[in-house]
């Protein structure tokens, strides 16, 4: 499995660099808000604009004429297939679940190529209101954009690429995760708000959202079973089960303190393209150690609420080397039919990562000592090596 592998001489405390000067703040070409409604683009400016930093004012006016300019596309849209986005049936779909950074993209690239599974695509998770009238030149305008690999792993990008949803889930409101990194000095109290969603409105909001996104790619799609992945359901798990209560789940986890260093890398390459405030290291890793805890938390908490044989875990380092093997049980395991006819595709999108090495991380003694006073008994429970079970 990658990107050129680091081997740090020593064991080593990670931090977080941060470069927000005039290259980052003048790069306009792309952001998470984009493809968002007026409503909702207004509606987070004014909740969080005391919070705004100066020198992202051109990112914030380039997005609000983007937003602005495209408003007749989503009047188009909502006015084409309003009806039979309401109208349409859909099953429950499957959700690949972990925290971030644990394997879910890889994951769910893989599971992706069985024809029998739709997903939400880049394109359509970042331009959520108007794939259906206007994909083709979405496609085309995304090609040229995406860079073509992901700056934290290098995993490859594409506009028909599979996306987690929540980007998409932020474009409709603002109760998304993707929200708080455009304010990362607020990431934990979006966090939970927006994930943990104790507010019965927000959560209601949430699952209507989730609802919609749901049927209007089953418009597209068809009938079959969607995948989707988002890292931040895992501890939604009691609010997808209210919206599809026959759900089934993959969650898979890996070594907590990997987690936490590699964690404090995406932060690293992505916050600078997306945020709209100034930040500091210490505000990012604040948040990785805060949004474990209550993340795996809450999940632990839920997860018994799932119904017997639809959830399956395993951990990242059992799952890579022998992906085939553990996609055939979990087929087995969640009633997934016919995995031979998958074997071939599934083995083909293994091959092209076959090449990827996976950063190393050597945390010195005095992080680990922090990561474990922090997390304690969640990190005791989200151990990698657990067997499959379900």
């Amino acid at each position: 499995m990658g990107q050129a592998k680091e081997q740090p001489a020593g064991a080593t405390a990670p931090t977080v660099r941060i470069d927000l000067g005039p290259r980052v703040y003048w790069n306009l070409r792309s952001h998470a808000a984009f493809g968002s409604s007026s409503r909702n683009w207004f509606s987070v400016l004014w909740r969080n604009g005391r919070g705004i930093s100066f020198r992202f004012v051109p990112r914030i006016i380039v997005i609000t004429l983007t937003v602005v300019a495209s408003a007749p596309a989503r009047l188009i849209e909502r006015l084409r297939f309003g009806k039979r986005i309401r109208n349409t049936t859909v099953q429950d779909p499957i959700f690949i679940l972990g925290h971030p950074r644990s394997g879910t993209t890889y994951l769910h690239y893989i599971l992706s190529r069985d024809p029998r599974f739709a997903f939400c695509a880049v394109y359509e998770s970042l331009m959520p209101w108007v794939f259906l009238s206007f994909g083709r030149p979405l496609r085309a305008i995304l090609r040229r954009a995406l860079p073509a690999t992901r700056p934290m792993d290098n995993l490859r990008m594409g506009a028909e690429l599979p996306k987690e949803e929540e980007f998409a889930l932020a474009c409709m409101g603002p109760g998304s995760m993707v929200t708080g990194y455009f304010f990362p000095r607020k990431m934990a109290a979006m966090l939970d708000r927006y994930v943990l969603l104790h507010d019965a409105a927000d959560k209601r909001q949430w699952q209507a959202h989730l609802l919609h996104l749901v049927r209007k790619l089953t418009l597209k799609y068809g009938p079959r079973p969607l995948l989707l992945k988002s890292p931040w359901n895992t501890a939604r798990v009691k609010e997808i089960l209210e919206v599809f209560p026959n759900a089934r789940f993959i969650h898979i986890h890996r070594d907590p303190c990997t987690v936490y260093a590699s964690n404090l890398r995406l932060y690293e390459k992505t916050l600078p393209m997306l945020t709209l405030q100034t930040y500091s290291a210490a505000d990012v890793e604040d948040f990785v150690l805060h949004g474990y805890k209550v993340m795996m938390e809450k999940f632990h908490r839920e997860k018994a609420l799932i119904p017997p044989g639809h959830l399956v875990e395993f951990g990242y380092e059992e799952f890579i080397g022998k992906e085939i093997d553990m996609l055939e049980r979990v087929y087995a395991q969640l009633g997934l039919p016919d995995f031979e006819h998958a074997r071939p595709l599934l083995k083909n999108e293994i091959a092209a990562h076959e090449e990827y090495v996976t950063n190393e991380y050597h945390l010195d003694p005095a992080t680990r000592a922090r990561i474990q006073r922090e997390w304690g008994d969640v990190m005791d429970r989200s151990v990698a090596n657990t067997p499959v079970r379900a």
